[in-house]
This record gives structure tokens, sequence and C-alpha cells, in this order.
């Protein structure tokens, strides 16, 4: 292991897609959502364990997250857990991050990943991670990972690579494209010069901090001015001070599309974000007719393509319901269409307005 790298797991999403098993109180990556018995944040933590010291990783997360993370991972100090008093997108996540790392190790590398991912190989995965951080520490620049696509997904990011030859699989970038339409993803399909954006950074602390100079100067100058000099840098209050002013942008409409020595590497590890219930059912096994369910005492009686995610001591019988998800968590029990999933994200709040009418 070299201690010379950092690994930042990025943890402060809320996963309104994912409602009711992802919801305010346990966001998605507090979840097992894969019936792995660990959640999506254990795994990510485990990966990052057999590569970097325990002393080395870093989560940022909600500052209403720090129990739960602190029950799923034991192993890293609590000073690690980096705590934002409200979220404000990845890149200023990856700021304080990086500044935080600068304070102790200013020659560092730093990997950063989200934590709500699902990884099929992590042998794969680890080897294209120690791949980015031979690159970024010996030439600098900013390294992603992208994902082969399989089909025209249309909630993923795009990265196009440039032609020409690669070194040790990494490529130089083109363009930046987020969430096409679907006749753009078909198009970038068959061009063959893209790649899924799985949302993982490989970087040099130094090089970062110089991107958001050029590029998210506030951001830059809140945390150089505000943080860098600070007697105590990581109080809630000097944080929630820089937090309060900064926008809420992605790193990488901030910066990535912007910086001109952008690569990236071609991951082999086979990746999903699990981002939605379409993207749940994808990765998830099926029986013959396309339904899903991680309880055995679900029966399906002439019913295709459903998604049934409800406490295992239910027993449940689906019969003459094709495309339809169906889950319950904390007294919740949701029915939805599957081509509707868009307005999941709506839910709990129509709910809340629903109580606050009945409660007058």
């Amino acid at each position: 292991m070299n201690t010379n790298t950092y690994c930042v797991i990025m943890a402060g999403g809320v996963g309104k897609r994912f409602w009711p098993i992802s919801n305010k109180l346990r966001p998605k990556q507090f979840c097992d959502i894969m019936n792995t018995g660990k959640s999506l944040l254990r795994l990510t933590f485990e990966r990052a364990a057999r590569l970097f010291p325990v002393e080395n990783i870093l989560v940022v997360t909600g500052l209403a997250y720090e129990e739960i993370t602190r029950e799923q991972i034991p192993e890293i100090p609590p000073a690690n857990i980096l705590k934002e008093p409200f979220g404000r997108n990845t890149a200023p996540c990856i700021a304080y991050a990086a500044y935080r790392i600068a304070r102790f190790n200013p020659g560092a590398t730093m990997v950063v990943v989200p934590s709500d991912h699902f990884i099929y190989n992590d042998d794969v995965y680890r080897e294209n991670i120690r791949q980015g951080i031979s690159f970024a520490t010996h030439s600098g620049g900013l390294l992603t990972i992208g994902i082969s696509p399989t089909r025209p997904e249309t909630g993923y990011g795009y990265i196009q690579v440039k032609r020409g030859k690669a070194v040790d699989n990494v490529f130089r970038v083109k363009t930046f494209t987020e969430k096409p339409d679907e006749e753009l993803a078909n198009t970038f399909i068959r061009s063959g010069d893209f790649l899924w954006n799985a949302g993982i950074f490989v970087w040099q602390v130094t090089d970062i901090i110089r991107e958001f100079k050029n590029h998210l100067e506030d951001v830059y100058h809140l945390f150089e001015q505000e943080y860098r000099p600070a007697e105590d840098p990581d109080s809630p209050a000097n944080i929630e001070r820089i937090y309060s002013r900064c926008p809420n942008i992605s790193i990488d409409f901030g910066i990535m599309e912007h910086a001109t020595r952008v690569f990236v590497i071609k991951g082999g590890f086979g990746w999903s974000d699990v981002g939605t219930w379409h993207a749940f059912h994808e990765v998830s096994e099926k029986d013959e007719r396309g339904n899903v369910s991680h309880n055995e005492h679900v029966l399906f009686l002439d019913s295709s393509d459903c998604i049934v995610d409800l406490p295992r001591h239910k027993r449940v019988v689906v019969e003459g319901v094709d495309n339809c998800i169906i889950a319950e968590r904390n007294d919740v029990l949701m029915v939805c269409n599957r081509d509707r999933e868009e307005n999941i994200r709506h839910f709990e709040e129509m709910l809340k307005q629903l109580e606050i009418i009945h409660e007058k």
C-alpha cells in the first residue's frame, strides 16, 4: 500500500429516485440494495481498504449521517469523516477533501469514488485504480474511469474519447455529455467513441486545487481564505460558513468539461450506479418472465417485468401484473408503473404534504 495515496468516498447523496428503499433517514448508500448482506457504502470501503491504508480513507457525507457512517465503517478514524452541513453537489465535496488532504500531505495523489455504485469485478476494479494512480502520479492531469456502454442509457453521463494510440489503457478525453436523450445516446453507442462516466476520479492534490483556481475560482478562494489558514478548519461553524457560500455544482460541469489535460481509463470491471429501479432491474437476477425479487416468499402468477422489494417476512402474491414496481420500507408501500418511474423522486414530499393536510 502506498501511504502517499488517499481515497475519498463521496457518501452525501439522498437517493430520491430509489424511494422508499432509499429515503432521507437512510439514503441508498447506507442500504443493502443488492441483497449482499452489506450496504453499498460498506462494500465501497472494503474495496478501498485493499488498496489504501485505512487512515488514508476519507468519507464525505452529510452531517446527519455521521452516526450511521461510523456504525457501518467503525475502522476509520472519526476525524476521517468529513461532514457537510448541506449538499452542494460534488465540486465543493471534492474541494473540501482535497484541502483536507493537502493539510497533511500536499504531495499526495487522491482517488475519488462514489459510495453507492455496484461493481461486478473487484479485482479488475482495483487494477484499474492502480493504473490510474500510477498515471496521475507520474504524468499529472485529471483522470477519470469510463465504462464501455452496453445500451443507450439516458440516465448516465458520457465521455467521448479522442481517437489515437492509448498509453497503458489511458486515452485523452474529447468531451463530456450529461444524460443525453435516447436518439443522441444511440448515436454515441454507434460511434464507438463514448464511455459511460462512472464518476471515479484520480489526480494529484496540487493538480485539482490548481484546476479549482482556473475554473471554479469562487470555490478556490473560499477554501484558500476560510479553510487553509483557519486554526480549526474542520469546525462545524467554519465548514458551514464555507458551504453556505459555495455554488451547487458538479465536478464534471465545473471543472472536467473545461480542463485541458483530462484523461480516461477504459474500466473493465463492470459497473452500474444502481441509481434507479430500472438500473436495479438491469443488474438483478430475473425469472423467465423478467421479474425480480430478493424475497423468496414472493409468488409471481401471470406477471412479467415486475420488481418486488419487500421485507423478507412478507408473503406476497403478484397476479396478472406487468411492468410494475412494488416496494416497502418503514410502513410505506409504493406501487408504481415502471414507465412512470421518473415521478418517484417526488413521492416522499407528496406524502408529507398529504399528512399535513390531514392534520389540519
